[in-house]
Order: C-alpha cells, then sequence, then structure tokens
C-alpha cells in the first residue's frame, strides 16, 4: 500500500505532463507546422512549447521563485504586436506563480540570465479559446520575444520596486508641475479674453467676488449650501446644480476638490462669484466620465458659484 500511495502522484503528474485533449494536440501540431514552414530550427519542449535562442547567456536558469525583470514583445504568429515591455521600465513578475500565461512561465525557464530569443507557445498554454480581448483571437499561438535581464532575489525585487515606485512618484509630480505651469497660463489668458479681474493665490487659485455676502468668510468645518454652475475653459458646462436644488457639503473636510476647498474660504454667505482651478487642484490626469459628467484629463475648472447658506460648526 505504501508503494502505491507513492507511485501514484508520479503518475498522475505524468499523465498531466503527456496526456493533452485533442483541442490541445491539434494547438501543438499547428504550432509545428509553422515552424517547419517557416524554416525555424526551434528546440521543443515536453509541453509543446518551443523556443529559439538569438544570444544564449552564461548566467543560470530561472527557476519557480526567482523574480525576473525583463523586456518582452508579444506577437501573433503573422508578426502584429499585441503587447509589448517598455525598454526603460522592464517588467517584472516571478517564476512559478501565475502572474503570466501557463506558456510563458514555464518557456522563460529554460533561457539563462542574459539570453536573448523567442518562445513559441500554443494557444492551450496561452489564452485558449476565450482569446485576450481584440488583440489576440481565440485558439491563438503566441511567439514572445524575450531578454532575461536579471534573476532577483526577494530582497532584491523589495528593493527594485522601492525604487521603481520612488521613480514613478517623482516622475508623476514632476507632470503635475509641468501641466500647472500650463494651466496658469491658460487661466491668465481665459481672465485677459474674459476682462476678468481675477486674484490669484499662492496655490495657484484665481477667484473673483462679483457680488459680496455679509458676516464672516466661511471655515473649515462650516456646512456650506451653494449653487453652482461647471464649465471648461471652451466654455462647455459640465455639471451644474438643479432649478432650486442646493449642494451641501462640509468645508475643508476633503468633500469637494481641493480648489473648492480653499476657494470658498473667500466667500461669506450670500456671495457671488467664480473660482478658476488648475487642474492639480481638481481632478488632475484623470478623466471623470460619469451620468452627465464629462471632464477630459488636466482639466482647468470654471466654477460660477453662490454660497446660498453658511451653518457655523465647532472649527468656525
Amino acid at each position: 500500500m505504501k508503494l502505491n500511495h507513492i507511485i501514484l502522484p508520479i503518475l498522475l503528474l505524468f499523465c498531466w505532463m503527456t496526456n493533452v485533449s485533442a483541442q490541445e494536440n491539434e494547438a501543438i501540431v499547428d504550432l509545428k507546422t509553422y515552424l517547419e514552414a517557416q524554416n525555424i530550427a526551434a528546440e521543443g519542449t515536453d509541453y509543446g512549447l518551443y523556443y529559439t535562442f538569438t544570444e544564449k547567456g552564461t548566467g543560470r536558469k530561472p527557476k519557480v521563485g526567482d523574480y525576473l525583470a525583463l523586456n518582452f514583445k508579444g506577437k501573433l504568429l503573422d508578426g502584429k504586436v499585441f503587447q509589448e515591455s517598455d525598454p526603460t521600465d522592464p517588467f517584472v513578475f516571478q517564476v512559478g506563480y501565475r502572474q503570466v500565461i501557463k506558456g510563458w512561465d514555464l518557456g522563460i525557464r529554460a533561457f539563462p540570465l542574459g539570453s536573448k530569443g523567442t518562445i513559441y507557445i500554443p494557444s492551450n498554454l496561452a489564452y485558449g479559446k476565450r482569446g485576450a480581448g481584440q488583440d489576440v483571437p481565440p485558439n491563438s499561438a503566441l511567439q514572445f520575444e524575450v531578454e532575461v535581464l536579471k534573476i532577483l532575489s526577494e530582497q532584491e525585487y523589495d528593493a527594485y520596486m522601492e525604487a521603481l515606485e520612488r521613480k514613478e512618484q517623482a516622475a508623476y509630480e514632476a507632470g503635475i508641475e509641468a501641466q500647472f505651469r500650463t494651466d496658469k497660463k491658460l487661466i491668465q489668458e481665459y481672465t485677459l479674453s474674459n476682462k476678468l479681474r481675477t486674484k490669484r493665490t499662492a496655490s495657484g487659485l484665481s477667484y473673483l467676488i462679483t457680488k459680496e455676502g455679509k458676516g464672516a468668510k466661511a471655515k473649515a468645518g462650516d456646512e456650506l449650501a451653494v449653487t453652482y454652475e461647471g464649465i471648461l475653459l471652451d466654455g462647455k458646462p459640465f455639471d451644474a446644480t438643479k432649478a432650486k436644488e442646493t449642494y451641501k457639503f462640509l468645508l475643508g473636510k476633503r468633500k469637494v476638490i481641493k480648489g473648492w476647498d480653499e476657494g470658498l474660504t473667500h466667500f461669506s454667505e450670500g456671495s457671488e462669484g467664480i473660482l478658476l482651478i488648475p487642474s492639480k487642484l481638481a481632478y488632475g490626469p484623470r478623466a471623470i466620465y460619469e451620468e452627465n459628467v464629462a471632464i477630459p484629463a488636466n482639466s482647468v475648472l470654471i466654477f460660477k458659484i453662490k454660497v446660498e447658506k453658511i451653518k457655523r460648526g465647532e472649527e468656525g
């Protein structure tokens, strides 16, 4: 009995590796036929994968648990590219943890560190009969051009990802600041062309009080009831309160965009005016498309607004 318990799992593993359905066999044969027709001398595997080297590395081969950094280009057999990595930002994944398609996970283990080459993957080890969106049709065999750049330990992977996050954050912030300079210029041009005598704050927000209200100006913690109309720089409206309705919120509590939280501190009850808000104080690079609201990414927002009521909060 003990011997049988040992042999059975091995037999099941062997069957999983060698017995495939008729559809899978067909996929494997199609790929082999393609390679022969193209005179591609590829090495085969028990899984029906094939691969070639344009440059074979001298490092060790990847194993399960390794983190790989590599460049890749995924193509259909007709040469159409459906996905590729950015050469300046290598793709990183952990081998053997189903983070990529099965054929790639298995095939990459034949590539020593420093290798360049192509993995040919039958459809049953790729996206199968489902395909992948509009780019990969059902039952498509794939080819991946790969370059294995690094094999990382868990500690090296953590350090790599932390450095990558710092780099991405710096790039994001640089993009925001570049857009901010553009937004300030656009706001200035808008105010000049519309003859608006606005005031600009240190944050880049511009505002104009067209009708003074009564009492103290709004402060963080106050509940405001406002009516408003929001438009883009080209004059296209994107949102507004409905007739006889107000929008209520707590000021300074991140219930609204930053431009409102700051700008409405210049308004008292009954005040009417205009807020011209740079994108970094609005929705930034995020586009907003929901219900009847359509705001493109990096949009300067203009609000014609009236503070109908202020209910003083504890902080007020």
